[in-house]
């Protein structure tokens, strides 16, 4: 089974690719979603570094954190020792359940792949690109963030290139500003191009 790392920074549409390798039978990882379990499971240790602020009837109150955290390199340093570890095993976890299932390939649709430590877990990576602009507008339609929320977003995503580590990864580079059908066009060749095997359908 392979592992293809999917990764990109905010809004470039990774989430578009991932449906298109659900639909053709991969096992798909949403590590942001991850990234909420985690979150949840660590508010004892998030309310001790954060305040208590963080935490609202009970649950982490992700809009407050991402305030504090983005503009604050030391705070997103400490948030991520918090979750990350959790993260990863979540992911070690879903790969040996994906590979008893005998799924094609399991995919890692996460921003911070590489920061987060999960490359050496990848055969291969796969990298989204979309234009400044286009994902502002974007992340403004989804999220409603201003330019300036944004900006402090991108900043923080600094490390996320299309550069694996020194693994000898193959690393392709997409661009996403066209259509779904494109996508899926672009999905297809790009699992012919690495010999993964799956339905076309």
């Amino acid at each position: 089974m392979m592992v293809i790392g999917l990764t990109g920074r905010a809004c470039a549409g990774k989430d578009q690719y991932a449906e298109i390798f659900a639909s053709l039978g991969c096992q798909v990882v949403d590590v942001d979603s991850l990234g909420h379990d985690a979150l949840n499971e660590s508010k004892d240790a998030l309310r001790k570094a954060f305040g208590q602020a963080i935490v609202k009837s009970g649950e982490v109150d992700r809009k407050a954190l991402g305030k504090l955290v983005f503009s604050n390199p030391g705070k997103l340093r400490e948030l991520e020792s918090i979750t990350h570890p959790k993260m990863v095993e979540a992911c070690k976890h879903l790969i040996q359940k994906a590979k008893e299932q005998q799924k094609p390939a399991l995919i890692l649709n996460a921003a911070l792949l590489k920061r987060m430590g999960l490359e050496p877990l990848c055969d291969h990576i796969l990298f989204i690109k979309a234009p400044l602009l286009l994902r502002f507008f974007r992340c403004k339609e989804r999220e409603g963030l201003s330019l300036g929320r944004f900006l402090e977003r991108e900043h923080a995503q600094w490390d996320i290139v299309p550069k694996a580590d020194d693994k000898g990864l193959d690393v392709v580079v997409l661009g996403n500003h066209r259509s779904k059908k494109v996508i899926h066009r672009q999905v297809i060749t790009y699992c012919d191009t690495i010999g993964l095997r799956i339905s076309s359908q």
